[in-house]
C-alpha cells in the first residue's frame, strides 16, 4: 500500500469525525461520509491529491470507523473521539487492520460542515510522531452518503 493510500485512510478516518465532548454531541457529524477529496501536504512543499472516492467513514457517538477499498482488499481503522474546541475534535486510532503502530496515537483537526459536505484540516503535531511520519498537513471533503 502506498504512502498515498495509507495516509489518505489515516485522515478519511479522521477527517469526517463526530464530535462528543461533555456528553454533547453534534449530530450534524453522525451518520456516513464518503471522501471526495483528501490532499496531503508534504514537508518538502509537495500535495498529492486522491479523488478516487473509496474511503468512507461511519460516525457513532463515541468513535467512527474509516473503511477504505485499497488494490489490496479493505483497510479499516478505528477511532474514537472528542470535541476539544468548537469546530475542533480530537481522535484517537483504537485499532487498524493495517497500521498498528499508530495504535493510541491521537491528532487534532479542525473541521465544518456546509449542508451535506464535510471539510476537515489537520495540523501537523507540536513535534515529529516517534511512529513513521504522517503528512504534516492533510485537508478532506467528505459528502454524506447513506450508511451501509
Amino acid at each position: 500500500m502506498n504512502c498515498l493510500t495509507r495516509t489518505s485512510i489515516l485522515f478519511l478516518a479522521a477527517a469526517a469525525a463526530g464530535a462528543h465532548a461533555e456528553g454533547v454531541l453534534d449530530p450534524a457529524l453522525l451518520g456516513c461520509w464518503r471522501a471526495a477529496k483528501i490532499v496531503l501536504h508534504t514537508q518538502d512543499g509537495a500535495t498529492a491529491e486522491d479523488i478516487s472516492g473509496r474511503c468512507s467513514l461511519h460516525f457513532k457517538e463515541d468513535q467512527f470507523d474509516s473503511v477504505c477499498k485499497t488494490a489490496t482488499g479493505t483497510a479499516t481503522t478505528t477511532y474514537r473521539y472528542q470535541i476539544v474546541h468548537p469546530g475542533v475534535y480530537a481522535a484517537t486510532m483504537a485499532g487498524s487492520s493495517f497500521r498498528t503502530e499508530m495504535v493510541g496515537s491521537t491528532r487534532e483537526y479542525a473541521y465544518r460542515i456546509d449542508g451535506d459536505r464535510l471539510h476537515t484540516a489537520t495540523a501537523p503535531p507540536p513535534t515529529p510522531p516517534a511512529a513513521p511520519a504522517v503528512a504534516p498537513r492533510v485537508d478532506t471533503e467528505a459528502t454524506r452518503t447513506p450508511c451501509p
